[in-house]
């Protein structure tokens, strides 16, 4: 096919076989990276979690809390939620119901792998805090040994006991909505993928008026893709590289988006340089003499961008450093696997369109670009008056609740939307504050302090209650103050 475009058979050969072993390897390492890929979905979930390092104060913290409780680290915690749905307060009926739950809960806890339970069948203290004020909510603590299965299959096993006619039930807690965040992120990739494919699809059948240039440049980038998330995927299961809930994100924002423009250059080049009458060899070296060299140069650019990443201490930031190894092979692909579809398909890439002049200028941005040299005042305040909107819109109100993320439909953000609707602000997240100290805290002097502490915190603005080891029920207990003692 591409022969009576070029000048000496031998050269075309040796061309062509040579990229042909290209096109071979990729194929060869794609499948081979496919198969070897471990689950990406229990990647994330094994070491892809955001974490800050060691040295700040909320992982120190946490170093603390597992010290007094040897089994944190070793169960789950499930907050089981009963909501009467409305706005009305439970019904005696339906509040026999819970409790008979509760009952069968207790009852099985040794199948179930309950290690421990709070319920508001407790005592009055703990009903106080598991029953909201308005009646309409109450809540169940359940700690579960981590042994007993995955936290979703243990939240499955929950819910076929905690299902109940006319209560609205959820579980919810830290673990489950981690993992509906896993969920909802694997999800939103899938729409992200099917998005870019259909857009970038879109965008290059209007740049090229041709059905073959868009499935060319979807090749080379999802096999770039494809190649780098295997690499990446093998990288952090055997060396444990950073890595992201949002890595394979970003990889696909990033990959095909400047794989796509990179293809326009060198398709549009290329297109160019079969219209000014040269041979396809000739015309694919020549492209790669000019738009290669400047794709070569982004990509170092952006590759040292990304690397630079991999410095960062958050491990969002140090994940995303990644795309750099997306990037270099992204690199590798355009330049080894476009000149084999350049020499055969040659001018058919570009079917049916005949005309080959490359791009042509376009008016409109002739017209602004001129406008903008001869009067540039007018453009700044156009732009000005372009911005004012956005200015005035913007409320600089920054959010750090990762619940946003996961979306309304699952089950563990629902059980914290309605604790957070019946209950006290932060009841479903409270903040901790841990003492440590080098002598014993459990004496009166080391009491009367704490409770001094918690008198302070209580009297902060914002702070809805403050339970501690003087006041277990956030309230005062009468009887350890001297004008209660004295009285008595």
């Amino acid at each position: 096919m591409f022969i009576p475009f070029i000048k000496g058979e031998n050269k075309v050969k040796r061309f062509v076989n040579w990229h042909t072993a290209s096109v071979a390897f990729w194929t060869a390492i794609t499948i081979l990276l496919l198969v070897m890929m471990p689950n990406l979905d229990q990647l994330v979930r094994d070491k892809g979690q955001i974490t800050i390092p060691d040295h700040f104060e909320s992982n120190i913290a946490n170093e603390m809390m597992n010290e007094m409780d040897g089994n944190e680290g070793e169960r789950y915690e499930i907050i089981v939620v009963f909501n009467s749905g409305h706005d009305k307060a439970l019904s005696k009926s339906q509040i026999v119901q819970i409790e008979q739950v509760i009952n069968r809960l207790t009852q099985k806890h040794s199948s179930l792998g309950i290690t421990d339970m709070v319920t508001h069948m407790d005592n009055e203290e703990v009903e106080g805090q598991l029953v909201s004020e308005d009646g309409t909510t109450i809540l169940t603590q359940i700690y579960i040994n981590q042994n007993q299965g995955t936290i979703t299959e243990v939240a499955n096993q929950l819910y076929e006991m905690i299902e109940l006619d006319g209560v609205d039930s959820y579980l919810t807690g830290n673990e489950l909505v981690v993992e509906d965040f896993i969920q909802s992120t694997q999800d939103g990739i899938k729409k992200t993928e099917a998005i870019s494919i259909v857009f970038i699809l879109v965008i290059l059948i209007l740049v090229f008026k041709s059905p073959i240039v868009p499935v060319v440049s979807l090749l080379s980038v999802g096999v770039s893709y494809l190649v780098s998330l295997g690499l990446i995927s093998q990288l952090v299961d055997h060396f444990d590289y950073p890595f992201s809930n949002f890595t394979q994100v970003f990889l696909v924002v990033i990959l095909f988006g400047i794989g796509t423009d990179y293809n326009i250059l060198l398709f549009t080049r290329f297109k160019e340089e079969l219209g000014q009458g040269g041979d396809v060899l000739s015309s694919i070296k020549n492209t790669y003499k000019t738009a290669g060299r400047t794709v070569v140069y982004s990509g170092i650019a952006v590759f040292i961008g990304f690397i630079a990443l991999i410095l960062a201490e958050f491990q969002l930031y140090r994940a995303s450093s990644a795309v750099a190894i997306g990037v270099l092979v992204l690199v590798l692909a355009l330049v080894t696997l476009n000149p084999f579809f350049m020499a055969v398909l040659g001018k058919t890439m570009f079917w049916p369109s005949k005309r080959f002049e490359g791009h042509s200028t376009n008016k409109l941005w002739g017209y602004l670009s001129s406008v903008s040299v001869l009067r540039p005042v007018v453009a700044i305040l156009f732009v000005l008056i372009l911005s004012v909107p956005f200015i005035f819109k913007y409320s600089n109100v920054l959010s750090y609740n990762d619940l946003q993320e996961v979306d309304d439909s699952y089950a563990s953000k629902q059980g914290i939307q309605v604790i957070e609707e019946h209950f006290a602000p932060g009841f479903s997240s409270p903040a901790k504050l841990i003492l440590n100290s080098a002598e014993a805290l459990d004496n009166a002097e080391a009491l009367q302090a704490i409770d001094e502490l918690t008198e302070t915190i209580e009297n902060v603005d914002g702070i809805s209650k403050v339970y501690s080891v003087t006041r277990p029920a956030a309230e005062k207990i009468d009887d350890l103050y001297l004008n209660d003692q004295t009285d008595t």
